[in-house]
C-alpha cells in the first residue's frame, strides 16, 4: 500500500489545497502538522534540508517509515520535506504548491496564478487556486450552528468578507468607510441585511471604522447589521454561516481563497473598494525577481535556470502578482467591481485543473 504524508502549519488556505489533492489520491494518507519556531519568520536563505525551523516539541513526529509522497504548501515547508526526502534516501516524490524556491528539488511543483513560479518541465501553473468551499453538510452544520444568533436577520443578506493589507492593496479608513456605506446602503434598500467578517489581517484603522459605524447604525435600525471581529482566542466563526445564507458576497481583493470560495459557490460576488499603494523599495524586488527568475511562459535554458536557482538560494523568492486573480475574475465575469456584482446564481467558478493534476500526481505515486 502506497503511503503518502501531508504536512500542514495552520495556514488554512494552504493546508485545505495539500489536504484536498491528497485525498483524491484515494489512497490513505497521515497528516503531519508542523508548528514553526521562531527561526522560521527569518529563513529565506534556502541552505537545504533542516529541521532548524521546526518546534519539533508541539510538531507531529516525522521518522520511519518514510511515505512515498509528501505533499505540502508553502516556502516554510521546503526545508522540512528537503530533509524527508534526503532521510529516505531520495525515494520520497515531492509535490509542492504555491511558489517553492528551488523546484529543481520537487517532482511537481503546483503553482496558482498569482505566483510568477518560471516554466519548467516539472512545473504546472493553474488557471485558479485550487481552494473549494465548504461541503453541503459542513455548510448546513455551520447554518444551524448560528440559527439562533442569525436568524433575526432579514434576507437577502449582504456579506461582506474582509482582508486587510497586502501588497498592492490597502484596506484603509477610507475604503473602509466608502465599503460600509455602500453596503449598508444597497442592503437597507433591499430589505435585508448586512453581514461582515474581519479577519486576522484586518488593519486596526478599517476595523475601528466598522466597529465605530456598525454600532451608530444598529442604534437606528436593530437587526440589519451583525459584525464579526476576529479574534486569536475565538472558539466560534459564522464563516461558513455566512457562506450558506449569504445572498450577495462583497470580498477584498488580496482575499485570495475567500474569493474563489464565494466563487466557485456560484454567488454574485463583488470586489471590495480598496487603495492601491506604491513601493519604491518593493516595485525593484519585483522587477529584479522577473529578471533573475525569468517569465513564467517562457522557458529558459540551462543557464538561466541555474540563474533562478541561485537566486532561490540567497532568498530572492518569486514574484506574486496578488491583483492576477482579482483581475482575472472582473475581465471574465467572475465577479465585478463594487458596487457591481459579477457571476450569477448556480454558475460557478470552473474547477477544470483539479482532474490534470491528481493524474500527473498519481503517475508519480506508481513510478
Amino acid at each position: 500500500m502506497k503511503r503518502v504524508w501531508v504536512l500542514t502549519s495552520g495556514r488554512t488556505g494552504d493546508d485545505k489545497q495539500s489536504l484536498r489533492l491528497a485525498t483524491a489520491l484515494g489512497v490513505p494518507f497521515s497528516e503531519k502538522k508542523i508548528v514553526f519556531n521562531a527561526r522560521a519568520k527569518t529563513w529565506r536563505l534556502m541552505l537545504g534540508a533542516s529541521l532548524t525551523s521546526v518546534d519539533r516539541s508541539q510538531s507531529t513526529s516525522l521518522e520511519a517509515p518514510w511515505p512515498d509522497m509528501v505533499i505540502s504548501t508553502g516556502w516554510r515547508q521546503v526545508p522540512v520535506v528537503r530533509w524527508i526526502k534526503e532521510q529516505s534516501g531520495g525515494s520520497v516524490r515531492l509535490v509542492q504548491m504555491n511558489r517553492p524556491p528551488g523546484p529543481k528539488h520537487f517532482d511537481l511543483v503546483l503553482s496558482p496564478p498569482q505566483f510568477e513560479v518560471p516554466a519548467r518541465p516539472n512545473i504546472i501553473r493553474l488557471d485558479w487556486p485550487l481552494q473549494l468551499p465548504p461541503d453541503s453538510e459542513a455548510l448546513a452544520q455551520g447554518e444551524a450552528e448560528w440559527r439562533d444568533r442569525l436568524g433575526a436577520y432579514p434576507h437577502p443578506w449582504t456579506v461582506l468578507l474582509l482582508g486587510g493589507d497586502s501588497y498592492p492593496f490597502q484596506l484603509d479608513a477610507d475604503a473602509a468607510r466608502k465599503l460600509f456605506e455602500g453596503a449598508r446602503e444597497r442592503a437597507s434598500r433591499a430589505g435585508g441585511s448586512l453581514m461582515i467578517s474581519t479577519s486576522r489581517r484586518t488593519p486596526k484603522a478599517a476595523l475601528d471604522v466598522f466597529q465605530s459605524a456598525s454600532a451608530n447604525a444598529t442604534d437606528n435600525a436593530p437587526n440589519n447589521i451583525y459584525l464579526y471581529g476576529w479574534s486569536a482566542e475565538a472558539t466560534e466563526n459564522p464563516y461558513f454561516a455566512f457562506l450558506a445564507g449569504g445572498d450577495e458576497f462583497v470580498v477584498t481583493p488580496d482575499s485570495i481563497s475567500m474569493l474563489v470560495e464565494v466563487a466557485r459557490l456560484g454567488r454574485p460576488l463583488a470586489i471590495a473598494p480598496h487603495r492601491r499603494y506604491k513601493s519604491t523599495g518593493k516595485a525593484l524586488r519585483v522587477n529584479a525577481k522577473r529578471w533573475l527568475h525569468g517569465s513564467p511562459e517562457s522557458p529558459r535554458g540551462p543557464i538561466g535556470e541555474a540563474i533562478s536557482d541561485f537566486a532561490s538560494l540567497v532568498g530572492l523568492k518569486f514574484g506574486r502578482d496578488l491583483a492576477s486573480v482579482s483581475r482575472k475574475m472582473t475581465e471574465l465575469g467572475w465577479a465585478a467591481n463594487f458596487p457591481e456584482f459579477g457571476g450569477q446564481a448556480n454558475r460557478a467558478l470552473p474547477d477544470e485543473d483539479f482532474e490534470r493534476l491528481v493524474e500527473r500526481a498519481k503517475e508519480l505515486l506508481d513510478r
